[in-house]
């Protein structure tokens, strides 16, 4: 069953939102990111090693998410563009009718739920994870791991703790 001009609508409005409310958080994100720039500190020789992983953490967490929100940006571009081609709620890959509900739920979905699964399965979606720079490959083998990363206790023995300064070891 065919989507009415009346859902159609209503996806659409729904599609617009959220793409004003992403557009909106980015806009913030950038703006504290500016601030938080230009009053952060200007070396780390002082810092703990604690507050450095901290900090890189919640960097590498606001970045996951940055990368998140671009491709659900784009999806939902990508929707909008299949609205005004008369393609939207049509399986790319099938092109079955994507269920109004599903659509509801998800309105820049652009694949069946069974199609989406074949999908990740083959790679479509999931290749995004994937880790491709050489630096983290062994041997033709994917994993996840960097050989250049070193334990805090290794860092240690090597440049010293800043916070027992003037201490004995």
């Amino acid at each position: 069953m065919s989507l009415t001009k009346q859902q159609i609508n209503k996806l659409e409005q729904s599609l617009l939102r959220m793409k004003k409310q992403l557009e909106e958080q980015q806009e913030l994100r950038e703006s504290q990111e500016s601030l938080q720039e230009s009053t952060g500190e200007i070396s780390s020789v002082d810092s703990h090693f604690g507050d450095m992983g901290s900090e890189l953490y919640d960097r590498e967490m606001a970045m996951a998410l940055d990368e998140n929100q671009e491709e659900i940006l784009e999806d939902i571009n990508e929707a909008l563009q299949r609205i005004e081609e008369g393609t939207y709620g049509k399986c790319v890959d099938t092109g079955e009718e994507i269920p109004y509900e599903r659509l509801k739920a998800l309105p820049y979905a652009k694949r069946t739920v069974e199609a989406q699964a074949v999908a990740d399965k083959e790679g479509k979606i999931s290749d995004q994870y994937e880790i491709e720079e050489p630096s983290f490959v062994r041997n033709g083998e994917k994993n996840l791991e960097d050989s250049r990363m070193r334990t805090v206790d290794e860092i240690m023995d090597t440049h010293g703790n800043a916070s027992n300064k003037g201490e004995d070891a």
